[in-house]
């Protein structure tokens, strides 16, 4: 009798997977999103994903949003190592039926067949961060940590995976990547993540701005920079939990916090790429990060759109005697004898710049995060995220939380942080569909509105080592364990 309904059992669950195995969809995203046309990614929903034992073939189940049936896609890896779409099976009734042939025929056709792809892919040979460099002598300490040490080998390993599809225009990125410019070209390497989960297409024809990007028939360009510092180390992933803010922060912000956002935005005015022929009358975008002080990406934020708008967030009591919100206009920021007008979208100029695109994840903790969810990394190293979440369509909705990155609970996307400011003075605007589900920031007549889901308005991740390891590491560093900010 209880062999008879083990069968039965097996009949309804389906055969045996002993040819593929399944993994997690965040793993299987890590491994092949970065290869499936955004059309595909828009027009279909990954239900399951499985892989071979050592993962050189990728399967995804797909769900079809218009015909509602399910079809098999498989990826191989190429000479580059990049997982890439080879094969498909026809339209399936259900996901248990793509399953089965998973796990029968079509599986067995997957491993037996010399992957070919008929068309070259549009994008080119991507880039190994790790790669020695020959003359290079001295390497900044984070990148030393990030490729010898125990705790980061999540976001080394995610990393690997989004290099072989990232594609180096200017001939510099992995050297200054490895020395002296480490957290500006970690910003961009986050940039093209975030922007291919998006569902961006990306064209490489030119260097100059950094990302030329299309979606829906529109075609925008954006460029990257960054409040820096001098010790890339501290700043991008420092031991210990990071330092408080100023003590009288609102001057801070008002003041100095404007001409640290005001330099690396009017560096980039001044450029005037907006100009060239390419980026000529399509909406162009400023990308910024703050790196200049440990941790101060955890405070800085607020800073920005007071600079940006020229307009000061004030508190009032409404009629209830209750708490709200109000903007004023702000004064220009001034630290010793050097003043910085406020308002930057009204400066000559800046009606060419569509938005201000902003994010305080564009960090190592970021890749740790999302390199633990796909299942990468040493097993004995646990990751912590704690911080505040923030509803922007409700005024003082902050909610703490702390939480266990491995947690079923846990969810986490590559664009969640970021939050776009509109130039309500822009000569070509830009279209907000193009970025869902972020935040964004509006004004109008002195009228400040920010809509978007539920964000990170500040995370510290801490990084556990439950075997207290030393070997390997900078002798600097903290065991057995390390704070980040974000």
């Amino acid at each position: 009798m209880g062999g008879v309904a083990n069968d039965h059992l097996q009949t309804r669950l389906g055969p045996r997977h002993t040819l593929f195995q399944r993994i997690a969809l965040e793993r299987f995203n890590a491994l092949a999103q970065w290869s499936m046309p955004p059309a595909m990614r828009a027009n279909t929903q990954l239900a399951s994903a499985w892989t071979d034992a050592d993962e050189r073939v990728a399967v995804a189940v797909l769900h079809l949003n218009e015909t509602r049936e399910f079809m098999c896609v498989a990826f191989a890896r190429d000479e580059a190592g990049r997982l890439r779409g080879f094969e498909r099976s026809g339209h399936l009734p259900s996901a248990r039926a793509a399953e089965q042939a998973i796990g029968r025929d079509f599986g067995k056709l997957l491993l037996e067949k010399t992957p070919t792809w008929p068309d070259p892919v549009k994008q080119p040979p991507g880039i190994d961060l790790f790669a020695a460099i020959a003359g290079v002598s001295r390497h900044e300490d984070a990148f030393i940590l990030l490729r010898d040490g125990y705790t980061h080998a999540a976001a080394k390993r995610m990393m690997e995976e989004i290099g072989r599809w990232f594609r180096d225009l200017d001939g510099h990125f992995v050297r200054e990547f490895q020395t002296s410019g480490f957290s500006a070209r970690m910003w961009e390497l986050y940039l093209w993540t975030a922007f291919r989960s998006l569902d961006f297409e990306l064209d490489y024809t030119s260097a100059v701005p950094d990302f030329a990007m299309s979606k829906c028939g529109q075609r925008l360009f954006v460029e990257a920079t960054t409040v820096s510092a001098k010790d890339a180390y501290t700043t991008a992933m420092g031991s210990g939990a990071p330092p408080k803010p100023p003590e009288k922060i609102l001057p801070y912000l008002g003041n100095e916090m404007a001409q640290k956002f005001g330099s690396p935005l009017f560096s980039k005015l001044k450029k005037r790429d907006w100009e060239k022929p390419h980026v000529a009358g399509h909406p162009y975008i400023l990308a910024l990060a703050d790196f200049h002080a440990p941790g101060s990406m955890r405070w800085s934020a607020g800073a920005l759109p007071q600079y940006l708008y020229g307009l000061q967030s004030v508190l009032t009591p409404d009629s209830d005697n209750r708490l709200m919100e109000m903007f004023i206009p702000a004064d220009d920021a001034v630290v010793g004898d050097k003043r910085v007008p406020t308002n930057f979208f009204s400066q000559p100029g800046a009606e060419n710049i569509a938005a201000v695109l902003f994010s305080n994840a564009g960090t190592l903790s970021k890749f740790n995060r999302m390199g633990v969810r796909a299942g990468f990394g040493d097993a004995w190293v646990s990751l912590v995220r704690e911080g505040v979440l923030v509803d922007p369509t409700r005024f003082g909705s902050e909610d703490r939380f702390k939480i266990d990155v491995e947690s079923p609970a846990y969810e986490e996307g590559w664009a969640d942080e970021m939050i776009l400011f509109h130039n309500p003075r822009a000569l070509h605007p830009l279209d907000p569909s193009l970025f869902p589900r972020i935040g964004q920031v509006r004004v109008e007549d002195d009228d400040y509105a920010e809509t978007g889901p539920m964000r990170v308005l500040w995370s510290q991740t801490t990084t556990h080592d439950f075997l207290a390891r030393r070997d390997g590491h900078p002798t600097w560093a903290k065991y057995p364990s390390e704070e980040e900010p974000t």
